[in-house]
This record gives structure tokens, sequence and C-alpha cells, in this order.
């Protein structure tokens, strides 16, 4: 059995070059290891898929590969993934930049990709894993376990089976072992978009609380990262949107021995001043109330109780008890809440991982350089964005790319 390509994996990227090859012609199979096509993407976007976003610049990919990136999303960019799935009746809607189809259903973007999939007859190989590559003359023959047959010959491989984020939709870090078998250098593959853990004291008083807040990450005691937006107080630590945006540089510090420390502010709309001001006028105003009452206008309840308790006051202490100097402490604390991150949520929780595949590994078709003929996409790639619809474009661009890469491939070949 010979294919022109064999793209192995079944999620964003793989089935985007797997139709990308099939229309250039190309014989082309699957090779999924579970038994569905596209499982991760029900997942993104809160079920919704925000597939891409229109703010696209190389700032939103986090580590150093950012221009690497940008040249590959350059040649199929947001404009063509737009026109791509309108061609497939999937409508965008936008929302601050952020894509989403009109149905906002992650379903309509996955049940797109596997229809069209169908339409162009290419096989899958469901619950099947590839065990190694090797080289034979001008082809590549890949080992199989799950199959009806045990090797299948191939001109040209896309590896596609995605980073070791979320394993319970397959995405579980196999892919890695194949490349490293190739002798292809992988950056030690993290969690990236994820909880923080703390040992912070009383945080457990504010479990359940969203506010809108700034994050700094502190490692080795200078600003690494920073982002605003919605943070979730949880009882192991806090996430939110904010928090995923800078946990990469949290787990990276930590990786590397640094003492990392997140500092929050949970008034980042308000100048400290105003604050004071505001803080003062509450307590005076509702003083026959306690603390945590008399600045329920401003804070959630169990916040005040936890910022109270860190300052060594009740929180259902009375409001007439609080001087000026004790709404001075409430408002450095409010500005500045100490977080001493002692660890993270792991692959089962984060969205995507940095690390992977490296760069300096490929040419700029996504390439193998000691591997002719065998090219990479999506996660597996040590390229991670930030949430926004950034993973996905990437997945999309590069799934394109190295598609037309091994097309070419094929046709040098001949």
């Amino acid at each position: 059995m010979s294919f022109d390509c064999v793209v192995i994996g079944g999620g964003a990227a793989g089935m985007m070059a797997a139709i990308q090859c099939k229309e250039n012609n190309m014989q082309t199979v699957i090779i999924e290891h579970t038994a569905k096509l596209g499982t991760k993407i029900l997942k993104t976007g809160n079920g919704k898929c925000n597939f891409s976003n229109t703010f696209m610049t190389k700032e939103m990919y986090q580590n150093n590969n950012a221009d690497y990136a940008m040249e590959i999303i350059n040649r199929f960019n947001v404009d063509d993934t737009i026109h791509f799935f309108e061609d497939l009746s999937v409508y965008k809607k936008e929302r601050n930049g952020y894509l989403y189809p009109r149905s906002e259903m992650a379903a309509s973007v996955a049940l797109a990709l596997t229809g069209k999939i169908q339409a162009l007859d290419i096989p899958v190989f469901f619950e099947t894993s590839v065990k190694r590559i090797d080289r034979a003359g001008s082809e590549y023959v890949l080992q199989l376990e799950g199959a009806k047959t045990n090797t299948i010959k191939t001109k040209t491989v896309i590896l596609a089976c995605g980073s070791a984020a979320s394993p319970s939709s397959g995405s579980d870090g196999s892919g890695y072992k194949l490349v490293k078998k190739l002798g292809i250098k992988v950056v030690k593959p993290l969690p990236a978009l994820t909880a923080l853990e703390s040992d912070k004291k009383n945080m457990k008083l504010a479990t359940g609380v969203r506010a809108y807040g700034n994050v700094k990450i502190m490692a080795a005691g200078r600003v690494v990262a920073e982002d605003t937006g919605e943070i979730q107080f949880t009882d192991y630590g806090i996430s939110g949107i904010p928090v995923f945006q800078v946990s990469r540089f949290a787990v990276r510090a930590m990786e590397e021995g640094q003492r990392v420390e997140a500092l929050v502010d949970v008034a980042a709309d308000i100048k400290e001043d105003d604050l004071l001001s505001m803080l003062k006028c509450a307590v005076n105003t509702r003083k026959h109330q306690s603390v945590s009452e008399s600045l329920s206008g401003l804070f959630n309840k169990k916040l005040v109780m936890m910022i109270c308790k860190d300052i060594g006051i009740e929180g259902n202490s009375s409001a007439s008890d609080i001087d000026d100097d004790i709404c001075q402490k409430l408002v450095r604390h409010m500005k500045s809440l100490r977080y001493h991150i002692t660890g993270y949520k792991g692959n089962d929780y984060a969205q995507v991982c940095q690390g992977g595949v490296d760069v300096s590994g490929l040419n700029e078709n996504l390439e193998s350089v000691d591997n002719p003929g065998i090219f990479f996409a999506g996660e597996l790639v040590d390229i991670d964005g930030r949430c926004g619809g950034y993973n996905l474009q990437w997945a999309w661009s590069s799934g394109v790319v190295a598609a037309k890469s091994a097309f070419d491939y094929c046709n040098r070949q001949e």
C-alpha cells in the first residue's frame, strides 16, 4: 500500500493538511490513533471554537519562534482561513477581533472539515498508531499498530499529531517519541495556557470569585509577563484568561528553578488615590455595616474577606472600626495581592503546550532539514500562541503550508 502523503494526526492541522494534499491530487491517508477526527476542536473556545483572530501580529506568539510562526501564517493568513471556511458554508461571527463560526458551535467547524474529507474520499485509519518511520530509498516505510496492514509506503509524511495538552482528546504527546526516533530535536514540552497553583494563606476565602484585574508574573525578582482581564480565584490559586496568557512564563521559570510570584491588582482600572478615596467614603457612609458589606459596591464580599484576613482584620468586623491607616493597607493589598506560585495545572488541564519540534531543525517549508520529505504542522511544533484563536490559526496555516510543500517535494522527485 503506497501513498504520496501520509498525514499522522486527525486534528485541526492534520485535517487541513490532508484536504490540501488531496485537492492537489495526491494519494493521501490520515492515520488517527483515536476513533474520531477533530476531537480537540470541539473543546476550543469553550465549545464555540474561536478559530482565528483579525488582530494577528508576532507578539501573539509567545516564544522565540514568533518570526518563524508569522512567516508561515502570512502564506495562509486570516483572510484565507475565512474564505476557506466560507467555501465549506461556515460563516464567521466577529467579537472584538475574535472569530467564531456564526453558529457559535465548535461542532460546526469539525463537521465541515470531516465532511470535506468524506467528500474528497480521503481514507482514514482510525485507532491506528505509527511506531516507526524508516527511510527506504526515495520513500518512507511506516510501521503501524492497529491497522489491517502492518506497513505502508509513502513519498512524504506530515506529522500533525499534536502536543501533550488535553490527552483525553487524543493529544497525548506520543508524537514526540516518533520525532525523537527520527533524530529531530524536541524542546521539552511544558503546559501553556493553564492555571497556576499557590500556597498563599487565606486564598480559599475567595474561591469562586471572578474579578477584573491585572496579573504580573515575577521570576527571580523581575516582571517577565503581565496581562489584564477577568481573573478567577480558586481554592488552589488563580485562573482565568489573563492567568492563562502569562502562565507559560511562570511554568518555564519554575522549570528553570526560579522563584515565581504572581502580583494581582484587583483594582487595575482605578488609580490608587481614587481607590483610597472610594474606600474611605464607603466605610464612612456604611459604617453601620461590616467591612465586607460596606465595600460590596466595589468588590465581591468573599474577595474583601480574604484581603482583610491578609492584613490582620476580620471582614465581618464593623466598618466603623476602619481608620485611614487600615484603608491604606487595604488599598496596597488590593493593588498588589502576592501569590507565591508553587505549581501549575498539568496537561490534563492545559489548552496547549510550549515546546515541541525545534524549528531550528526545519526549513522555511516546515520540512525536516535532516529528513527530506518529512513535514510538520500544528502543536507538535515549538510554537504556542495566546488565547484568542492564535493556536488554531497556526494549525490552519501550518497544515496548508506543510501540504503545499509536500506537493512541491513530490513534483521535484519526478
